[in-house]
């Protein structure tokens, strides 16, 4: 004989019909009471012992994680597992494809690492479990606990992110327009000293990187600004939100990249690449990454979260390291987190109540306690806030600055549920790679852009819908 687990839902359905039934005895007629004669005593008294209450519920099983294993490591799976001897937690490194490839062989991982604009695609593909039963019944995950950038694991709809039932919840994060400034080469440049109390617009950025740029001959010595080319269209979203317009159709089935307000948004990028004042397809980052270039002392300005302010200072640049406020595109102020890394758990898990303890342990136990006062990002829980370091004075200036964007309370970015996270990034550096060369114009690289991209829209809409 089996028995079903009841789903919390059939619980509360069958405690509603219990209930109803007790209300409805309730109403009957009374059974009559039996009479005992005033002066006859009776003849044994009934004791009633307590209800003892059930023995909790052992939560066992072995739960898969898919995840970048610097972060979740084997040493905080044993120390769970000390913890917890009746749940096993098996790592397996993160990989989006090999994630698809177990989704179809039938067994997925239970949570997934995955960034903000992985919640509309994997919701539309019902792939993301319900957790907002786990959140309201724990102790130790609480929802007025977590910080406005969870919003993004919430949503009514692939189309409705920011409210509703939510996903999951960020490891960290950062308001990610922030700019790292090297005051050296701003002197260097006759610039002087960045003011971290100025909020720089984006042609001011422009001016700036063009000053502190320096060639010998084709190579270049140091360059003016650097950011995560993976992230461009994310920026381009942000950059088009101060003017209230968007980089796609309301129902995001066509991308608006040739309306004048996006074409002056890639036209920013399109012109600092062709000046040579940044990285691009032709004019790579010298140390492959712009993060290590401003380490290495030659990058200007680096648009990065606050997270880089983790690893921003090292021997070479100490001392000349400040954090600024984001750029502004149009004077409306914004700043929101435009990864919002995190975890979900899988639809799919045949072990949600152990899913949900690692869960628990890796967000809000002593890998989220360590993660806070390690500096690598702003804590997802409120209560873990005061834990971000200030010993050094950049970064006490860094933590003023942070204040400041958070302030903002900038409302999420929606993502587009049907492509990819690198489909629009995919176009752009192939087609800005032939427009740099002046193998093609501006207006067709544009052109190939919203081809290419309304093509992937397209696809993934059929593949969703069939």
């Amino acid at each position: 004989m089996t028995t079903k687990k009841l789903s919390r839902r059939e619980f509360l359905k069958l405690s509603g019909v219990a209930a109803a039934g007790a209300v409805l005895a309730s109403c009957g007629k009374p059974t009559p009471e039996p009479t005992v004669a005033p002066t006859q005593a009776p003849d044994t008294v009934t004791t009633v012992e307590p209800t003892q209450a059930p023995p909790p519920k052992v939560v066992e099983g072995n739960v898969v994680v898919m995840h970048f294993l610097h972060e979740f490591t084997e040493d905080m799976a044993k120390a769970f597992m000390a913890d917890n001897p009746n749940i096993t937690v098996e790592l397996v490194a993160a990989d989006q494809t090999r994630l698809f490839a177990m989704l179809a062989a039938g067994t997925p991982p239970d949570l997934y690492r995955c960034q903000a604009p992985f919640i509309p695609q994997s919701l539309a593909r019902k792939l993301l479990y319900d957790l907002t039963p786990y959140f309201e019944a724990s102790d130790t995950l609480k929802l007025d606990d977590l910080m406005p950038a969870n919003n993004y694991y919430k949503a009514k709809s692939p189309l409705e992110v920011g409210e509703g039932p939510i996903y999951g919840m960020c490891k960290d994060f950062s308001p990610d327009f922030t700019i790292f400034a090297n005051k050296a080469l701003f002197e260097a440049a006759g610039v002087g000293t960045p003011d971290p109390s100025k909020v720089l617009t984006f042609d001011e950025v422009h001016q700036i990187a063009a000053a502190t740029t320096k060639f010998e001959g084709d190579r270049i010595v140091n360059y003016g600004w650097g950011y995560e080319n993976g992230w461009v269209d994310r920026m381009w979203m942000n950059m088009l939100a101060e003017k209230d317009a968007k980089l796609y159709t309301d129902q995001y089935d066509t991308i608006l990249i040739d309306s004048d307000d996006a074409k002056a948004a890639v036209q920013w990028f399109f012109d600092m690449a062709k000046e040579k004042v940044t990285h691009s397809p032709i004019n790579p980052s010298p140390n492959g990454w712009f993060g290590t270039d401003y380490n290495a002392n030659i990058l200007a300005m680096a648009e990065y979260g606050f997270w880089f302010s983790a690893m921003a200072e090292t021997d070479q640049n100490r001392g000349n390291c400040v954090m600024l406020p984001a750029p502004t595109w149009t004077g409306v102020r914004r700043d929101p987190t435009m990864t919002a890394t995190g975890m979900i758990m899988i639809s799919k898990t045949q072990v949600p109540d152990a899913a949900w303890k690692v869960f628990e342990y890796y967000n809000a136990g002593q890998p989220a306690l360590d993660r806070a006062g390690s500096g690598w990002g702003v804590p997802a829980l409120k209560s873990m806030v005061n834990l971000i370091p200030q010993s050094t004075d950049f970064q006490k200036q860094a933590y003023a600055c942070l204040q400041g964007e958070l302030d903002l309370n900038t409302t999420p970015l929606q993502f587009n549920p049907f492509i990819g996270e690198s489909t629009v990034v995919d176009s752009w550096n192939k087609f800005l790679d032939q427009a740099l060369k002046d193998q093609i114009t501006f207006d067709d690289m544009i052109a190939g852009i919203k081809s290419e991209v309304n093509f992937a829209i397209k696809e993934g809409i059929d593949r969703i819908a069939g």
